[in-house]
């Protein structure tokens, strides 16, 4: 009797081990998750920060927002760029393309590199406003639109040249100078301070003839101020700064 006693709770506690480990076996695979499926967005953490571009004259944004895989820059932002090539208002045609680079490596203040130095920058050539009697200089609209990395990968950027009006163009005291100069070798000292006032005051809107003749002369000031304005040039590594009109998204 006793060795049927122990026989029986061998066999319960055999079959209550088995039972056990059944469950537990069970368990698992229902908990799994399978290797292919694919998390909501909700439960996928992604790390982000903020990080700043360098602030020029004028700027008013220079946030750069980075995740895991590309950081964007904010639209707003101000880049410095070069000219890669000679450029001058007088020869430039609409359509032209016209070739800028980054001098250096576009970073963040955070040191962050976001674009490596000779990053060529390409423009187009979407208007041409010659020069202008009465000291009007010359302006050149420019669509910025493509980017091509050291290693030959293309992208897209969209901005315009961060300037009154968006355009290349000669400081208006570029034209004071030279209607002053111009006016002094002929006339003497009076005529050109006359035009150079004259020249300024037509900058900010003000009628030049009004303020220049009394203090030069009249004959200095108009014929300084009759003359055309100044074309715009520049050489290779001339450096302008443009502003992104669209955010930038620069993937790792």
């Amino acid at each position: 009797m006793k060795k049927e006693l122990r026989k029986f709770c061998a066999l319960f506690l055999l079959a209550s081990f088995i039972s056990i480990n059944n469950f537990s076996l069970s368990a698992c695979a229902e908990t799994t998750t399978p290797a292919n499926e694919i998390k909501p967005v909700s439960q996928i953490q992604i790390k982000s920060q903020v990080e700043h571009l360098p602030s020029y004259d004028k700027t008013e944004i220079n946030t750069v927002n980075i995740t895991s895989k590309k950081a964007t820059i904010s639209q707003g932002n101000v880049i410095k760029i070069a000219f890669a090539q000679s450029f001058s208002s007088k020869t430039a045609k609409v359509g032209d393309k016209v070739d800028f680079i980054l001098k250096e490596d576009l970073k963040t203040e955070e040191g962050r590199v976001l674009l490596p130095a000779t990053t060529k920058i390409i423009a187009t050539v979407k208007e041409v406003i010659p020069t202008k009697i009465w000291n009007r200089n010359a302006q050149v609209l420019l669509s910025i639109g493509d980017i091509v990395l050291p290693d030959g990968t293309t992208g897209t950027i969209s901005a315009q040249v961060h300037s009154k009006n968006a355009t290349l163009k000669r400081s208006s005291w570029a034209a004071v100078g030279k209607a002053s100069l111009w006016t002094v070798g002929l006339f003497g000292i009076g005529a050109g301070v006359g035009a150079a006032i004259g020249a300024a005051a037509d900058a900010v809107g003000t009628g030049c003839l009004a303020i220049g003749m009394p203090v030069g002369g009249g004959l200095g000031l108009i014929l300084g101020s009759v003359t055309k304005g100044l074309n715009y040039k520049a050489k290779p590594g001339k450096t302008i700064y443009i502003e992104l009109t669209q955010d930038l998204d620069i993937c790792y």
